[in-house]
């Protein structure tokens, strides 16, 4: 396999922008019936990244244990 059909394997793995939009769009509905609120989009972008949030913690986390370990 060339370089050039890995990237295209690998490219065609990823969603395109039209897949992302229709997942975001699908999972600020099921947020909103779960919070049962209706929050506009704008509301949404304006809001902090939670789950980004949460991955440094836990990061930060994981390399404190490991550092303890050492």
């Amino acid at each position: 396999m060339s370089i050039g059909q890995l990237v295209q394997a690998l490219a065609a793995e990823q969603p395109t922008a039209a897949q992302r939009a229709e997942r975001l769009a699908a999972d600020r509905e099921v947020a909103r019936r779960l919070i049962g609120v209706d929050i506009s989009d704008e509301e949404f972008d304006q809001a902090p990244d939670v789950l980004s949030n949460i991955y440094k913690i836990a990061a930060a986390k994981a390399r404190a244990a490991r550092d303890a370990a050492a």
